[in-house]
């Protein structure tokens, strides 16, 4: 199949990215909450590296979708797969380049893939803006981090991701990543997210869309009808299991 043609969406796909998508323009109101960092944590079921793995990480994200009612569930393999390059000494323009190449990106998009097959949520994957990417793996070169963030959201809107989200620390560089990804999401018909958090505060919106809804830090939620509302952040270490379905519980 040819880099850019989607595959033919089943019954199940348009089942699960229903509601998220309607949200999205503005028909109902969906949630996505953030929990990575913590996750397993979250659920009872500690296990390190637990995302390379895609059956145990699809079971963990289920277990957490499930117990915040979620429409749908932000997939943070990217970082994982720059933090796993540092871990192991990569940086520099040699290391950009070769990221998307990598095992641990491939075991990323592997638990994309496996979410869309069996997950009941749509997916979102996240990837950091490109000037993240640089500035996390020392690069010199702008284009080398802009075309491993490219190689990286292409990679898991093929896996059949239900959208992307771009994230950092600076709006302006949030929202150039949404503008390069919006390039390729195009093609797959894929919605593109911007979530930048500075410091305490969260500002999410959707590309040519509306912003999106944030719970408050007490877990109040914002005072919509409609559209897609997400948490403070990743809460998986600031929230507790029983707290965060009761913010679930406060959908109107």
């Amino acid at each position: 199949m040819a880099v850019g043609q989607a595959q033919p969406a089943s019954r199940a796909d348009l089942i699960r990215a229903d509601r998220f998508r309607a949200a999205l323009a503005g028909e109902t109101l969906a949630f996505a909450p953030i929990v990575w960092e913590q996750l397993p944590e979250l659920v009872h079921q500690p296990q390190a590296d637990w995302w390379r793995d895609p059956t145990i990480g699809q079971r963990l994200i289920a277990d957490a979708a499930a117990l915040a009612m979620a429409d749908a569930m932000f997939v943070f393999v990217a970082h994982e797969t720059i933090r796993s390059a540092i871990s192991t000494g990569q940086r520099g323009d040699a290391a950009i380049d070769a990221l998307a190449q990598s095992p641990e990106a491939a075991r990323g998009a592997e638990l994309v893939a496996c979410l869309h097959e069996v997950g009941d949520h749509a997916v979102i994957a996240a990837v950091p803006a490109p000037a993240v990417v640089g500035r996390e793996l020392s690069g010199d070169e702008p284009e080398s981090a802009e075309d491993a963030f490219s190689d990286l959201a292409l990679s898991y809107l093929q896996a059949g991701a239900d959208a992307l989200a771009v994230t950092g620390d600076d709006v302006d560089e949030v929202r150039g990543g949404v503008e390069r990804a919006a390039q390729l999401s195009e093609l797959f018909a894929r919605p593109v997210l911007g979530v930048c958090q500075h410091e305490a505060k969260v500002r999410a919106w959707a590309h040519q869309g509306a912003d999106l809804g944030v719970v408050s830090a007490s877990g109040e939620w914002p005072a919509v009808e409609s559209g897609v509302v997400i948490t403070p952040g990743d809460v998986s270490a600031r929230w507790s299991a029983e707290r965060l379905r009761a913010v679930a519980g406060g959908r109107t």
